[in-house]
């Protein structure tokens, strides 16, 4: 019972935090993401989470990471190119299915190469609430976050698809023993 107490505590701060830092961000936003989380690929043979419990192979190279997010892009029209500021955060399920949750700040650059398809990246300099599967202490720790998507206008939306490389002892407790890949969708409007 004193593990899911502490597990319902490491979700709900992290996620109020985000509530009323994201609260009045919308009334400035030209854009609002969704962020849906992910799938994680382990580079390293030795780095794989062989016992992971959302592994999607026997050895543990390919893991699925549920999770959500939320962000706003301030650019003044979400159809133009260029830079803009924006804000992100979001929890996630790390290798081991322990809660990792981020927010921060930085900026996008888009470019669009017809009236519909987009390429965009995004930098971001992020403070992670996580822990890694040999410390179940929960650290808050600086990582640097980058990430280039292939996106789609729908019109009254968008769909984007990003992947995220993020160097091992980045930060965050999450990438100790391996580069990863991470993968993730935004769905924008």
């Amino acid at each position: 019972m004193g593990s899911q107490l502490l597990k319902f505590k490491i979700l709900t701060i992290p996620h109020l935090l985000l509530f009323f830092v994201f609260f009045s961000a919308p009334c400035f936003a030209g854009e609002v993401d969704m962020d849906l989380f992910g799938f994680t690929y382990h580079l390293h043979k030795k780095g794989a989470v062989r016992n992971a419990p959302l592994k999607l192979d026997e050895k543990g190279f390919a893991v699925f990471n549920p999770g959500l997010g939320l962000g706003y892009d301030f650019r003044p029209d979400r159809h133009t190119d260029g830079f803009s500021a924006v804000v992100h955060g979001g929890i996630f399920e790390n290798c081991n299915n322990h809660p990792f949750t981020f927010a921060g700040a930085g900026a996008r650059y888009r470019k669009y190469f017809n009236k519909t398809t987009f390429v965009e990246t995004n930098v971001l300099g992020v403070l992670t609430y996580g822990n890694d599967s040999d410390d179940k202490d929960y650290k808050l720790t600086p990582t640097p976050y980058v990430n280039i998507g292939v996106g789609h206008d729908y019109g009254r939306y968008s769909v984007t698809y990003y992947v995220s490389y993020i160097p091992k002892g980045s930060g965050g407790g999450i990438t100790k023993s391996t580069d990863m890949l991470f993968f993730s969708a935004a769905v924008s409007f």
